[in-house]
């Protein structure tokens, strides 16, 4: 007894462990480039705006619904983004609950070991602490899963798990695949069983209106916001167009590198895998009704969903590698059965102990370089420099919580191609009509219809490498008289820079002379003249902060990553 007791504590400081790097992961790792758009959805929400209706949004809300609180507590400080952060950490320890629950039925050590090998599982930690709606999803899927796998069940377990289940539909469209696939057994179950054993569902009447709770809230929801015909154009009308004409790659790309990164985690799930199926195979009729069954179909639907995908990216295997990790502890457990001797059974635990050092440092490796660091910087810069009225624009909501310009305000590779025209009349248009102050440069900007980015490079001078001010360049001819105009895109103060052109020459504007490098100009287009001697004149917009600056057009972009 007193050896099973600190191996239990062992694994409990081993668990601690790995759910102290996941929440440092969470906390310092960079951040994707997809995180700043829904941060920003999410932003949006708690101002009041409807997805769909109101703002471009491909994605189903609950994601959105869910972080939008944060913002009311927090305010509009960019740097609120790291709370959204640190909140995705609840749907991960809801998943590592989920795990253990499902190996309730093989032991205490299976039960320990699931959420353990996932969170050692790189790519999952990875995925799983950024703000995305897959983990979300995975979380509430999972979470279905574990409460009809609970035997007996109860009308309690059966109404959480009917909820669960409508809320990962409406958190996420993959699960229509992969749970549409454990939808159908389920409905079949509900027809033919009714709750009899051997029965999926065992309180039928609870499931029911569980689901039937959650989808009607959806269905109020979008009722109330008249939004039902936006959602149904943008989430599945256009997402299926998108899905057709996206440029995509082959599932391999992103598979085949995580399972050669971590060949024993995916071995050890095989072995569990193959023998829970032998397992309920000899249960003989009883089987349709074994609390694995769903489980099982899980492993299936969830890989079929990731690699049926046109661009299937790596956070698509999250709900997969999640429905492997019960297998990876089971796999342990058939291993370790089969070692009688204690010598053996000491070997085997030093052997998985080995491993798991090598997942942590995996984990670690994830914080090379400067983690979060410079986009951190970058978002404080954007709290400084703009106020909460203040008008953003880039193709991926890197501003987090500011008003964007237009209302597609982030595109992907498919939306770029299908409207060039649209993007490039538009854009500008309303940049102008909204007074847009800032840009934040990202990777898709290079991807943008070249008329919009010959507008952007006019009229945004690089602050740093990752955000652009609103203002313009002129190159002056030597010995020639500069004749031009600069577009104010908003009443407001403005300057001179360098100040040194009012010394060493004449720069009048709407024929007065300047004569202080400040100036307050209204809206609209000013007639511009310098006479003197400098190479280069700028007349950029003044920040919030009162602080004149210099632009930098040598910095390099550092603050949107792809992963």
């Amino acid at each position: 007894m007193r050896y099973a007791r600190w191996g239990f504590v062992g694994l409990g400081l081993v668990l601690l462990a790995l759910a102290i790097q996941a929440a440092r992961l969470a906390l310092h790792k960079g951040f994707s480039i997809d995180e700043f758009q829904y941060a920003h959805a999410a932003w949006l929400v708690a101002k009041g705006q409807v997805p769909y209706r109101d703002f471009f949004e491909v994605h189903l809300p609950l994601l959105y619904q869910a972080l939008a609180p944060l913002f009311w507590l927090l305010g509009d400080d960019p740097r609120a983004v790291l709370a959204l952060r640190a909140a995705m950490l609840v749907p991960l320890a809801g998943t590592c609950v989920s795990v253990a629950i499902l190996n309730r039925r093989q032991g205490p050590v299976a039960m320990w070991l699931a959420p353990i090998l996932l969170l050692s599982l790189t790519p999952f930690t990875r995925f799983a602490t950024e703000i995305r709606p897959d983990a979300l999803s995975t979380a509430l899927f999972l979470g279905a899963l574990a409460a009809l796998s609970v035997r007996p069940g109860t009308r309690g377990l059966g109404f959480l798990a009917g909820l669960l289940f409508s809320a990962a539909i409406w958190a996420s469209q993959k699960v229509l695949f992969y749970g549409g696939i454990v939808g159908l057994v389920l409905a079949v179950d509900l027809l033919v069983r009714r709750g009899r054993r051997p029965a999926q569902v065992q309180c039928p009447g609870a499931f029911i209106t569980g689901a039937s709770v959650g989808l009607a809230s959806v269905a109020a929801y979008l009722t109330v916001t008249s939004s039902w015909s936006a959602w149904w154009q943008w989430c599945f009308v256009w997402a299926a167009e998108h899905q057709r004409h996206y440029p995509g790659f082959s599932w391999r790309d992103y598979a085949v590198p995580i399972v050669r990164e971590q060949p024993w985690l995916f071995a050890l799930a095989a072995l569990g895998l193959a023998s829970s199926v032998r397992a309920g195979w000899r249960e003989g009729a009883g089987r349709w009704g074994d609390a694995d069954l769903l489980l099982l179909l899980a492993v299936g639907a969830t890989f079929g969903s990731y690699a049926l995908q046109r661009a299937p990216f790596p956070y698509s295997l999250l709900p997969f590698l999640g429905v492997l990790a019960p297998f990876m502890a089971r796999g342990v457990w058939v291993l370790s059965s089969g070692w009688r001797s204690r010598p053996a059974r000491i070997v085997a635990r030093v052997a998985l102990g080995v491993m798991l050092c090598w997942q942590w440092t995996r984990l670690e490796s994830l914080l090379d370089g400067d983690g979060n660091t410079r986009q951190r910087e970058v978002l404080a810069s954007i709290a400084t420099l703009t106020g909460p009225e203040d008008v953003a624009y880039d193709n991926s909501g890197g501003y987090v919580s500011r008003p964007h310009a237009h209302f597609y305000f982030y595109t992907d590779a498919y939306l770029r191609g299908a409207i060039p025209d649209q993007l490039s009349r538009e854009v500008p248009e309303a940049l102008l009509a909204r007074g847009c102050v800032l840009r934040v440069d990202d990777l898709r900007t290079s991807g943008l219809p070249p008329a919009l980015r010959r507008f952007l490079d006019t009229y945004y001078q690089p602050y740093d490498g990752d955000l652009f001010l609103w203002g313009q360049r002129y190159d002056v001819t030597p010995g020639a008289v500069l004749e031009d105009r600069f577009l104010a895109v908003r009443e407001g103060r403005y300057f001179v820079e360098p100040a040194s052109v009012l010394d060493t020459g004449a720069l009048f504007i709407d024929g007065a002379r300047v004569t202080q490098p400040e100036l307050t100009l209204s809206k609209g287009e000013h007639r511009l003249r310098y006479e003197g001697a400098a190479a280069r004149v700028h007349l950029l917009w003044l920040p919030r902060d009162g602080k004149r600056w210099s632009p930098k057009p040598e910095a390099r972009p550092t603050y949107s990553r792809l992963f």
